[in-house]
């Protein structure tokens, strides 16, 4: 049976099943259903829907529980305010209350909230995650056909966190996957206090380093400095402290040299030529602590 858990800033969808072994390796799940997975050994992907790749995945892990990462495709994040409901309601309240917005339907939604660590005018919103409850099952059999637990499931925005330094002041982290826009998030202390997609550099990956200096980057640094804005005057919270870049490795140079010349903030770079994102995000969901982690 596959329940959802809302732990406060933390978004979990659980399985509700025996614990097969305290080992825990990370998956990043990808738009075409490839499952990137990071392990202490490496990373290697296979095709989730295929019956036998989980059978290799097992032969190689052995027992183990999965913490899994939903990329972009696979989920929505709808904002709203808090529906007027007990508490002990709300979880059933929020697929009517998303409903009108939702491109997955009422029967099928797998619904979750976490809230920002800062909201304007102190509102009482929820940040409400939707996705599909047919694929997550299908997942979760195939996994537990092969004696592998899913033990968490999250998304690219919450376990990009535990990439993030712990640090007192706001840090910016610019992320990109293939086919997406580009994003930003900003957190302190490991806590998320808002992200945004940034149109137009949905080919980021492709584009070369003169096009992105003939303009591009220009319209980068107003949209970065308008969520600095909102940051400070908004959200009123200290200035961003630094950068985080998870970015085509090609672009990490100049991407880096033009924001620390543009904003005088340092640039951290994540990950190298060898590690993708979606491998780096599998390991960020195998360091995220859930509900059901033990900590024995």
């Amino acid at each position: 049976m596959l329940t959802v858990f809302a732990l406060g800033d933390a978004l979990v969808f659980g399985l509700t099943r025996k614990k097969t072994s305290n080992r825990v390796a990370g998956a990043c799940l990808l738009a075409d259903n490839t499952l990137w997975v990071m392990d202490e050994q490496g990373g290697f992907s296979f095709d989730s829907g295929n019956a036998a790749g989980w059978q290799d995945a097992a032969k190689r892990l052995g027992p183990c529980r999965l913490q899994l990462v939903l990329t972009a495709s696979h989920y929505q994040i709808i904002a709203i305010d808090r529906p007027s409901v007990p508490d002990d309601e709300l979880q059933q309240a929020l697929p009517f209350a998303v409903r009108e917005l939702a491109t997955v339907p009422l029967p099928r939604m797998q619904v979750d909230y976490f809230q920002l660590a800062a909201n304007p005018a102190d509102r009482d919103a929820l940040q409400v995650v939707v996705s599909d409850k047919d694929v997550l099952a299908k997942l979760a059999v195939k996994a537990d056909a092969v004696g592998i637990s899913i033990g968490l499931i999250s998304i690219e925005e919450l376990v990009l966190l535990e990439l993030l330094p712990s640090n007192p002041r706001p840090q910016i982290m610019l992320w990109h996957q293939t086919d997406q826009p580009l994003k930003l998030l900003i957190a302190c202390d490991g806590k998320l206090l808002f992200s945004r997609a940034i149109r137009g550099f949905n080919q980021l990956d492709n584009l070369t380093e003169l096009e992105i200096e003939m303009g591009l980057f220009d319209a980068l640094q107003l949209e970065l400095q308008r969520s600095m804005d909102y940051l400070e005057r908004q959200l009123r919270q200290p200035p961003a402290d630094g950068f985080a870049l998870l970015v085509p490795p090609q672009h990490h140079a100049l991407l880096q040299q033009k924001l620390e010349q543009s904003f005088g903030l340092p640039v951290q770079l994540l990950g190298s030529a060898e590690q993708t994102p979606q491998q780096l995000m599998a390991h960020a969901a195998a360091m995220a602590r859930g509900h059901d982690e033990d900590t024995n």
